[in-house]
């Protein structure tokens, strides 16, 4: 039922645009152009009709008394509040003649595209950008890149959740800092059907939380110490010789020799005479020779030493073997804190209660070296072949027809921003546009960015529905409209535990509110200012038909109208196993040779408690997702913040103690970065040595200071090889004090 009269409301079914990990339905009532209530929508499989506390007050967002009726211009300086209304005439004429007033002056590329978002057309921001022949910073670096970059060295894609997760009929379910019981709240529905079927549910976690308390085992882990954990799991797996040879030789590279001189894959090429060919060569234990890995009636050897060439060579499994010697149980108990005899019997389940499925949580990937830890637990299961070679696919959509553009643009990491304005390498940033992504609330090192980089700027549009952090900084400030007023193509989020497999058409429930307008509308009017308004010449449904028009079997047969009677599922196709080089699972990576990660490894956080800093600063300091809001989406909601009315920090009794703060003392967490003020929260669950805050406050919402303003932008070299940096948001040391009456 998609939209039907009932009892005289009309029923909109639609889709949560705010919650890109979970594609849940919305049933919008309407009654005289205005939204009654919402509850969840209908699925062809009943398991995926659900709706959270955020779906339920998604109308909220819409009849926000608080939100932007019309563009405004800046009056005065940036960030002082004043503001003068304007027509979207003079704005959008503002934006055109700014923009290439600058772009002559600075070079096109300074120009810059800020944005997230989770539907199909909001793709048509990399489409301006593209005409514009600027730069477009997607938005992943703020924190969720650095398991990108790990998949994208294991499988080749970035997104490797579909090969290790399984909750139909698993035998262990392991949670690597994962929280579904709150921020994939549909997941944790599947979970506990699986934990009715037998699965043994085990949590490994610094933190006690809401999925914890569900898990028939919790481990309590130091912070961004995973890898180390998986590694000595892998080397116990190898010395009681646990591993599934057939997995390894048929789907990774383990039996693949590596030149013990260069440290590469032996390939036929200058190997093997009068052959030219690129295959990659094993030993192969019949013949005793060097063969082809694609030979037939080969049987590879996975260990030991073997000269070709008059080279020695080892295959790559053994060159993991001894990397994972380094971590015997008892060093590895030294390093996470988790006793060894656990950690011993927790890589016994792993290899013998399979199927496993592993679900690793962004937060767990969120330190400065987070791509070892998805790196390692995935090597983990490769090893013990616990991966899944048929997953669910993304259907394949004409993206290329609808990105069609004049020119192209440059790409730039979120974390080599800072360079860009700061120091113009490589090139200057003299022009941002934000939409979709309250940016000044959750970029790293806010303080930094507020006061050194925004100054430097010519030019700021922000494209929002209220005057948030970001929109308070803006020279033009644009209104948006909400998700309810506006169409989009929803694909499902393939990978995350318990969602689906279904497109959805995310359908128009009132029309646009005050002068609000959708952001392709927004777009389509300033393309026409700026010259290129061919390439904005259709409607969002005529988008969307052309992006459905791909012709490819997963979306074969799917059309705008069938989405507008509910939601389709994506048809299955044949595809390659895996996307890397070797089209195998690569747990030896050529490309990070030269980094000295060319495996999975253990490196030390950045700002632990184990380096020199914490003799300043000795807490460890998350920045975890909340129930109760969407990074900053809800934060001000009146429902939700009845439910958690402020920010609060989170922190051990002992560690509370030993600083005289008693719950609900307003106390003051700070480093050389910056600090925030806010009320404490003493209770035990969560592990001494680490204090919490909920991200996605707005700053009004402390008493000082904001929780962005003691994250760092550090950047990983062995991240930007393989794809981008991440922002390591939890890889950050502070102090606390409670402040002392006035």
């Amino acid at each position: 039922m998609t939209s039907t009269e009932e009892q005289g409301e009309k029923l909109v079914r639609t889709v949560c645009h705010t919650n890109v990990a979970q594609g849940c339905s919305l049933l919008a009532h309407v009654r005289d152009g205005a939204i009654t209530k919402i509850e969840p929508g209908d699925f062809p499989d009943p398991r995926y009709r659900h709706i959270c506390a955020r779906g339920l007050a998604a109308m909220k967002l819409a009849y926000h008394p608080d939100r932007l009726k019309y563009p405004m211009k800046r009056l005065g300086v940036r960030g002082e509040g004043k503001w003068q209304r304007i027509s979207w005439d003079e704005s959008l004429d503002t934006i055109a003649t700014k923009l290439k007033d600058i772009s002559e002056r600075y070079g096109s590329r300074s120009l810059l595209w800020a944005m997230s978002g989770s539907g199909c057309l909001d793709q048509a921001y990399l489409k301006f950008a593209r005409c514009c022949e600027g730069t477009f910073a997607g938005l992943i670096g703020f924190g969720d890149a650095a398991g990108p970059c790990g998949d994208r060295v294991s499988f080749g894609v970035d997104w490797g959740e579909r090969y290790l997760t399984d909750l139909e009929k698993p035998g262990l379910c392991v949670f690597w800092g994962n929280n579904p019981a709150e921020t994939q709240i549909m997941g944790i529905r599947m979970l506990m059907d699986a934990k009715e079927r037998g699965a043994k549910v085990v949590v490994i976690d610094p933190r006690f939380t809401a999925t914890a308390s569900k898990a028939d085992e919790y481990i309590q882990i130091r912070p961004g110490t995973d890898a180390a954990l998986a590694l000595g799991m892998i080397n116990f797996i190898i010395e009681q010789g646990l591993y599934d040879s057939s997995f390894i030789s048929n789907h990774t590279v383990g039996p693949f020799l590596v030149n013990g001189q260069t440290g590469l894959f032996l390939r036929e090429r200058g190997i093997v005479p009068g052959r030219s060919d690129d295959h990659y060569l094993v030993w192969d234990t019949v013949t005793n020779e060097v063969r082809r890995h694609s030979d037939q009636g080969v049987t590879p050897a996975l260990t030991g030493v073997y000269k070709v060439g008059g080279i020695e060579c080892r295959p790559a499994f053994e060159l993991l073997a001894n990397k994972a010697r380094e971590y015997t149980p008892d060093k590895v108990a030294e390093i996470t804190e988790v006793p060894s005899d656990i950690i011993c019997r927790l890589a016994s389940e792993y290899s013998q209660r399979r199927p496993v499925a592993s679900f690793r949580g962004m937060g767990l990937q969120r330190t400065f070296h987070g791509d070892l830890s998805f790196r390692a637990i995935t090597a983990l299961a490769a090893i013990t072949g616990n991966v899944h070679l048929k997953g669910p696919q993304p259907p394949v959509l004409n993206r290329r027809a609808f990105l069609q553009a004049g020119g192209r643009c440059a790409i730039m990491p979120l974390l080599k921003i800072y360079d860009a304005i700061a120091k113009e390498d490589p090139y200057p940033i003299k022009a941002l546009w934000i939409a979709k992504h309250n940016m000044l609330n959750q970029i790293a090192n806010a303080k930094l960015v507020r006061d050194k980089l925004l100054p430097r700027l010519d030019f700021i549009v922000v494209v929002d529905l209220f005057m948030n952090a970001s929109a308070c900084y803006a020279d033009i400030l644009l209104t948006a409209s909400s998700f309810l007023e506006q169409t989009d193509l929803m694909t499902p989020p393939i990978g995350n535990p318990g969602v689906h497999n279904y497109l959805q058409l995310q359908q128009k429930v009132i029309e646009p509110l005050y002068e609000s307008k959708p952001d392709l509308e927004i777009l389509t009017e300033l393309a026409q200012k700026m010259g290129f308004g061919e390439y904005f010449n259709k409607s969002a449904e005529e988008y969307i038909d052309l992006l459905l028009s791909s012709g490819h079997p997963s979306v074969e047969g799917i059309t705008l109208e069938k989405l507008k009677e509910g939601p389709v599922q994506v048809r299955p196709y044949p595809v390659p196993t895996f996307s890397t080089p070797s089209g195998r699972i690569e747990f030896y990576s050529e490309k990070l040779l030269g980094l000295g990660q060319e495996l999975p490894c253990y490196m030390e956080p950045l700002e632990s408690r184990r380096r020199p800093l914490a003799q300043r600063y000795p807490l460890s300091y998350f920045t975890t997702h909340s129930r109760y809001r969407v990074h900053s989406v809800f934060a001000n909601v009146s429902w939700l913040r009845e439910l958690e009315s402020e920010p609060v920090l989170e922190i051990n009794p002992s560690d509370a103690e030993a600083r005289d703060i008693r719950d609900g003392d307003l106390v003051c967490a700070f480093n050389d970065r910056g600090k925030v003020k806010l009320k404490a929260k003493v209770h035990q669950g969560i592990r001494p040595g680490i204090v919490n805050v909920t991200q996605g406050w707005w700053p009004q919402h402390f008493a000082e200071g904001s929780h962005q303003d003691l994250t760092h932008c550090a950047i990983n070299p062995a991240q930007e090889v393989v794809y981008e940096p991440n922002t390591a948001l939890y890889d950050v040391l502070v102090e606390v004090e409670r402040v002392r009456e006035q």
